[in-house]
């Protein structure tokens, strides 16, 4: 059963404190997404000194870094005890830095892939990492229009590499949840379907009920 990852992507410090206290109860991880304005032309909130001062959220979240430069930001980003990290295989410049960073704190570090990058590019990163976050939209904001033709990257990874875990992320609604799902994906990461709505809360019980329910 893919499991549902909510992702809190927003601007300002006062939305994401106050998402983040919408998901005290929630049992499994969340994404939160940082982007500096130059690897993609939106920019969140951007400074790990923010989630220091979150109390009682480590190993809970993700972070998906949508950001030039991980070599360089992502041992600031540890800092905050997140249980996985996300950097963008366009942006990767050394591998091999990263996995060890991540692997000295005891994170695991993923790989995501816009979907404009062939889908051979991540070839070499297969034998390498635990899980792949495949992008359904083009990085930036959330609610944006969803790629149909990314849920046959989700299954070549599942029928390819059989125990990396697969990651869908950006533009899920309860429009398309059920071919999401049954494309195979471990995770599914969804935003603006649920903090856009009035009852948040409710939308997020909506969900992991979808993916609960049997296949038919």
């Amino acid at each position: 059963m893919a499991k549902l990852v909510p992702v809190i992507n927003t601007k300002t410090i006062q939305k994401l404190r106050g998402r983040i206290r919408l998901l005290q109860e929630f049992d499994d991880i969340f994404q939160i997404d940082i982007a500096d304005g130059r690897f993609t032309a939106w920019k969140t909130w951007n400074s790990p000194e923010v989630l220091k001062k979150i109390k009682k959220i480590e190993r809970k979240f993700e972070l998906h870094l949508m950001v030039y430069n991980p070599e360089q930001v992502t041992p600031y980003w540890l800092e905050v005890l997140p249980k996985r990290i996300i950097v963008h295989l366009e942006a990767i410049k050394n591998f091999a830095l990263l996995d060890n960073l991540c692997r000295a704190e005891g994170v695991e570090l993923g790989v995501a892939i816009n979907p404009e990058t062939p889908f051979e590019n991540l070839d070499q990163y297969m034998n390498k990492v635990n899980f792949v976050t495949i992008l359904g939209v083009s990085p930036g904001p959330s609610g944006q229009k969803f790629h149909w033709f990314v849920l046959d990257r989700v299954k070549k990874i599942k029928s390819n590499y059989p125990k990396i875990q697969c990651e869908i992320d950006g533009g899920i609604n309860e429009d398309n949840i059920e071919s999401v799902r049954s494309s195979g994906a471990d995770f599914i990461a969804i935003g603006s379907a649920i903090f856009e709505d009035k009852d948040p809360l409710r939308r997020i019980s909506y969900f992991q009920k979808a993916l609960a329910t049997p296949k038919k």
